[in-house]
C-alpha cells in the first residue's frame, strides 16, 4: 500500500506522514513548509512547494482582501494547482480539505482511492457560526471565500472517505445531509516525550489559554467571566498571537490578564507544568490539539462542548455550554474553590489520554485504507 499525502501548510499531516513513513506506506508527502519535513523525511519522501504560502502571506497583509478569504483562496488553489503535478503512481491520495479539488483527477488516473480530512466542523456551520458572531460584535474579521467553501464541499463529495476528528463534527456534518457512510471520526493524538505531568513551581491559581486570541475561540466570553470573578492569588495567561479583530476587546480588560504571546511548541510543557486549569471556550474546533496536549500534562480542562475534546464531563474537568462567561464564572469559582479535587481530575485527564497517541491515530487511519482497498492492494 502506497500512500500520498498532499496538505497545503503543517497541521497534523507531518505526524501522520512520520507514521506511515515507519510502516513502509508512505510514498510521498507534498507541502509548503520544507522546514519541517526535510529533517523528517528523506528527500524521495516529500516534494515541497513553498510559493503558495508566500503569495498568500502578502494577500494576507492587505485589510480588505485578508477579511473577504484572499488569503486561503490564493493560497489553497495555488498549492492544489502545483501539487497536482507531483502525485506519483499509489493506491490512496490522501489530502487535507480545500487543498485537493484540481489534484483529484491526477490521483484517480492512478486508480487511488481519495480520502479527504476535515480538521474543522461542516464548512456551513462554521461559516455561520463565525459570521453570527462577528455580527453580534461588529468585528470585520478574516473568513473562508465562499468559493474555498465549495470547493471544500465538492472535494468531499468526490472523495471515497472522510475523516473528521470528533462527535461533535460529525454532528454538524449529520445535520447538513452528509452521508454517515462516508464519514470516519478518529480523534487526533500527542506526542507523550514531551507532554507529561510536570512541577509546579508556585501557589498561584493560574488558568491557563493557548491558541489564537480571537473571536472564534470565545476568548471574550473568559475575559468576560475573569473580570467579575475577582479571585485571590490567581492569574489569567494567554499563550498565542492575537487576532486583529478582538484588539478593542481585549483593550476593555487590560491589566486582568497576562500575555505571553508565541511560545515555542517544544516549550509549551513547562507553561502548563505551572497552571492550575486549561480553558478553551471555542466556538467552533475539530478537535483542539492543546486539549490534549494540556490533559497529558496532568490539566483538568474547562473546555466549551464545541472543542471536539476527548475530555469527560466532570471527570476530567467540565465542559460547557458555548457563549456562557456565567457557565465559565461559575466552574471557575468552583476549581478556585476546590483546587485538591481539580487536580484529581487533571491526574484522571492524564492518565485517559495515554491511549490517544499519533500510533493510534495511525492505525485508525490505515483502517480507512483498508475498507477502501482492495486485497490485492493492501
Amino acid at each position: 500500500m502506497n500512500v500520498v499525502i498532499s496538505v497545503g501548510g503543517k497541521f497534523h499531516a507531518l505526524e501522520l506522514a512520520e507514521q506511515l513513513d515507519k510502516r513502509g506506506y508512505l510514498e510521498r508527502i507534498i507541502t509548503t513548509k520544507r522546514w519541517y519535513v526535510k529533517k523528517r523525511f528523506s528527500q524521495s519522501r516529500f516534494h515541497v512547494i513553498p510559493v503558495p504560502e508566500y503569495l498568500g502571506s502578502l494577500v494576507r497583509k492587505i485589510p480588505w482582501l485578508r477579511q473577504h478569504g484572499y488569503y486561503s483562496w490564493v493560497k489553497d488553489n495555488l498549492f492544489d494547482a502545483l501539487a497536482r503535478k507531483y502525485i506519483p503512481p499509489c493506491d490512496v491520495f490522501h489530502a487535507w480539505g480545500n487543498y485537493a479539488l484540481a489534484s483529484i483527477p491526477h490521483a484517480r488516473k492512478h486508480h487511488a482511492k481519495v480520502v479527504i480530512e476535515r480538521g474543522s466542523t461542516h464548512p456551513h456551520f462554521q461559516d455561520s457560526i463565525l459570521r453570527e458572531e462577528f455580527e453580534r460584535f461588529g468585528i470585520e474579521v478574516e473568513r473562508a471565500h465562499p468559493q474555498i467553501i465549495e470547493k471544500g464541499l465538492k472535494e468531499m463529495d468526490l472523495a471515497d472517505a472522510v475523516i473528521i476528528p470528533s462527535a461533535f463534527v460529525e454532528r454538524t456534518f449529520l445535520d447538513a445531509g452528509f452521508p454517515a457512510a462516508k464519514l470516519h471520526v478518529i480523534p487526533y493524538g500527542f506526542d507523550p516525550t514531551h507532554f507529561k505531568p510536570g512541577e509546579k513551581t508556585d501557589d498561584v491559581f493560574r488558568v491557563l489559554f493557548v491558541g489564537n486570541i480571537g473571536i472564534q475561540k470565545g476568548v471574550h466570553y473568559l475575559l468576560e467571566a475573569w473580570s467579575r470573578l475577582g479571585l485571590k492569588n490567581a492569574e489569567l495567561v494567554f499563550i498565542g498571537a492575537i487576532e486583529a479583530g478582538i484588539r478593542p476587546l481585549l483593550a476593555k480588560y487590560e491589566g486582568q490578564f497576562t500575555l505571553r504571546g508565541h511560545v515555542a511548541h517544544d516549550r509549551l510543557q513547562e507553561e502548563y507544568a505551572n497552571a492550575s486549569v486549561f480553558v478553551l471556550p471555542s466556538l467552533q474546533e475539530g478537535s483542539a490539539l492543546v486539549s490534549y496536549e494540556a490533559m497529558a500534562c496532568g490539566l483538568p480542562l474547562l473546555i466549551s462542548t464545541n472543542t471536539g475534546s476527548v475530555a469527560l464531563d466532570g471527570e476530567h474537568g467540565f465542559v460547557i455550554p458555548i457563549r456562557s462567561s456565567d457557565a465559565i464564572a461559575e466552574k471557575l469559582a468552583w476549581m478556585h474553590a476546590h483546587q485538591e479535587d481539580a487536580r484529581a481530575m487533571g491526574l484522571r485527564a492524564s492518565e485517559y489520554i495515554q491511549d490517544f497517541t499519533w500510533d493510534r491515530y495511525a492505525r485508525s487511519v490505515i483502517d480507512v485504507y483498508r475498507s477502501l482497498l482492495p486485497e490485492e492492494r493492501m
